[in-house]
């Protein structure tokens, strides 16, 4: 069976590996994370990576999620589960941008052991939209200069998405 990092590799259609992620989150797991075999609920994994969403955009924000006329919202989740996790391995949730369009960008994440197994990896389209009107509206700026200089690379605007 090939390796867990190269099913990923092969999946998401990139050449990032965990060793190439900037941000990573450890996590906690709680017994109520477990479904009756001991392995880690799939639907636990989204709050993981809810709570790695967070921690890496908080860092490119001034204030908190609620002020501004903007917010970055949720528009598509593919998931994919390659080996089951338990309670008491040490897990971490990976993040990093892989895009970023006018209005939308997206996250790359992976949920990972103390060895950097890939247990699941998704990728989250967000989507910026005007808190009033609910229509999107360009990514700001700064942020696309923050998370650039973060992730050590250009996220030029090219293209309307």
């Amino acid at each position: 069976m090939p390796s867990t990092i190269l099913l990923y590799i092969k999946t998401m259609d990139t050449d990032i590996k965990p060793g190439d992620f900037r941000h990573r989150l450890p996590l906690q797991t709680r017994f109520n994370d477990t479904d009756m075999f001991g392995h880690i609920n799939n639907s636990v994994y989204l709050q993981f990576m809810d709570m790695g969403k967070y921690a890496y955009l908080r860092q490119f924000m001034k204030g908190d999620f609620a002020a501004g006329d903007t917010a970055a919202v949720v528009a598509n989740i593919n998931c994919n589960f390659y080996r089951p996790s338990f309670m008491d391995e040490k897990l971490s949730v990976l993040t990093t941008c892989t895009r970023i369009g006018d209005s939308s960008f997206t996250l790359l994440q992976c949920v990972v052991d103390s060895h950097d197994n890939v247990k699941c990896s998704a990728t989250t389209t967000m989507v910026n939209i005007n808190r009033t009107t609910g229509q999107p509206v360009t990514v700001d700026s700064e942020w696309r200069r923050l998370i650039g200089e973060y992730e050590g690379r250009a996220f030029d605007l090219v293209n309307k998405g």
